[in-house]
């Protein structure tokens, strides 16, 4: 029986010696619209459901005032302000997502910019810090695939690890104490996948975010956990697969060959992943002339046996439902000139057009298409009142791997969720931090640059 190699150990070994210099420019240029994207996001969150809640939490827990929350006007400690502002990015449900590992770089900006700001961190830093913690992250969502199965979010579970990788790679912790930190980390893993649609799940990503903190801070002080953490047999990778880790040795492997970073798929629209390509190709239709909401009699889709899932609202009651309910996302797509956060607000849930709408979209489940989060596609077929039909079958959307968005094509996304939130001379800068983030000195400085609050 071939041993396992010492996973845990070797990982640590990757984040702690790894350079920006050894990191592809393809790798670090897009690292940097990711994190444009993750920062607009944690900007609008605060605007959106339950982030309310979180925003009293925080001001309750109080805690050295180290990283800015926003939409609170102060600061709290790192591992506060990553759980809150994690937690405003994934409330809009913009956060990216890549496949088969499922998980988002969403989760680990907000502690990235929370310890960079806090320990006044360079931008090469924090592009070293992120490639490599998506890289952790995504390594084992791949060779733990079968826990999604299971019903684990994965991106909370394997996003706690990435969020102490990141916070080891900002300490410069060397290998031992990251090690320590990526296993204090595993025993804080979680999340599940059913609770998709409510406020434990936009909590989700920033409990790994504030976990992953926490692991990488008690490491630095000589806190310890089992350095084969990850690969051994009651470990976290068979913990969570029951048993069944797939090419484990992938993990070491495939590592950087070539960096997952590349794998990362910018969502158009602030709703599940899994509705994107519905509604670009509705809208698409639509602008085409070829179906409207007046002229639509039923609108059937036939999806697989594993969207439903995710996607588990047929009538939603408020705004995190319908970010994951299919006849409100269609809808959505052909009564809205563009769909925004406030196509899924509970002005427009409760609208009678939208109400009308809904009560038409019909979702068939084709169990011979196998359970699958990707590898599928969906047939919408829209039946029209003169007895016509429109059949289409959606690709990939636009900014899905191969097919990324550049800096430039991204920016659109940004400031649709600053526009009115930051002044423009605030938006301007904040891109030209971004852009040029391999040169910035200080992180706080961007955080300090959308950090509108009078102290700022």
């Amino acid at each position: 029986m071939t041993p396992t190699p010492p996973i845990t150990r070797e990982i640590a070994q990757r984040i702690a010696t790894t350079r920006y210099e050894q990191i592809p420019e393809n790798v670090a240029d897009y690292s940097k619209t990711l994190a444009m994207s993750a920062l607009g996001a944690m900007l609008a969150g605060p605007q959106s459901a339950g982030s309310d809640i979180v925003t009293r939490y925080v001001k309750r827990a109080g805690g050295t005032p180290e990283a800015t929350v926003f939409g609170m006007r102060g600061k709290t400690s790192v591992e506060w302000a990553a759980l809150a502002n994690a937690t405003f990015a994934h409330a809009t449900e913009y956060e990216d997502d890549s496949f088969p590992e499922a998980v988002s770089s969403y989760t680990l900006f907000p502690a990235i910019f929370a310890l960079g700001q806090h320990l006044h961190s360079d931008g090469r830093t924090a592009i070293e810090a992120f490639v490599l913690a998506y890289e952790t992250q995504a390594r084992i969502g791949i060779a733990c695939r079968e826990a999604r199965r299971l019903g684990y979010m994965v991106l909370a579970l394997a996003g706690a690890l990435g969020c102490a990788a990141a916070a080891a790679k900002l300490l410069g912790l060397d290998e031992k104490g990251t090690a320590h930190a990526l296993s204090i980390a595993a025993s804080q893993g979680s999340g599940v996948g059913y609770q998709t649609g409510s406020m434990a799940h936009i909590a989700e990503m920033g409990f790994a975010a504030r976990n992953g903190l926490t692991a990488a801070l008690l490491a630095k002080d000589g806190f310890t956990g089992q350095l084969d953490v990850l690969e051994a047999p009651r470990g976290l990778l068979n913990l969570i697969t029951a048993g069944k880790v797939e090419n484990i040795g992938g993990i070491l492997n495939d590592w950087g060959r070539p960096y997952r970073v590349l794998e990362v798929g910018i969502k158009q629209f602030p709703c599940c992943y899994h509705l994107q390509r519905m509604i670009e190709s509705t809208v698409e239709q639509r602008d085409a002339g070829k179906v409207s909401a007046d002229a639509i009699s039923e609108i059937e889709v036939e999806v697989n046996a594993f969207f439903p899932t995710v996607v588990q609202y047929l009538e939603p009651k408020n705004e995190i439902e319908a970010q994951f309910s299919l006849p409100h996302a269609i809808a959505a797509a052909l009564l809205e000139p563009r769909v925004l956060p406030a196509s899924f607000s509970k002005a427009k849930i409760d609208s009678a057009e939208f109400r009308t709408l809904r009560s038409k979209v019909r979702m068939t489940i084709r169990e011979d298409w196998g359970w699958a989060p990707t590898g599928w596609t969906p047939r919408i077929v829209y039946r029209l009142k003169n007895g016509k039909e429109v059949s289409i079958e959606p690709q990939l959307s636009k900014g899905q791997p191969p097919h990324l968005f550049n800096f430039d094509q991204c920016i659109e996304k940004y400031r649709g969720c600053v526009e009115g939130l930051l002044p423009e001379d605030r938006i301007l800068r904040s891109v030209e931090i971004m852009r040029s983030l391999e040169s910035c000195n200080d992180i706080a400085e961007l955080v300090n640059a959308v950090d509108v609050s009078p102290q700022a």
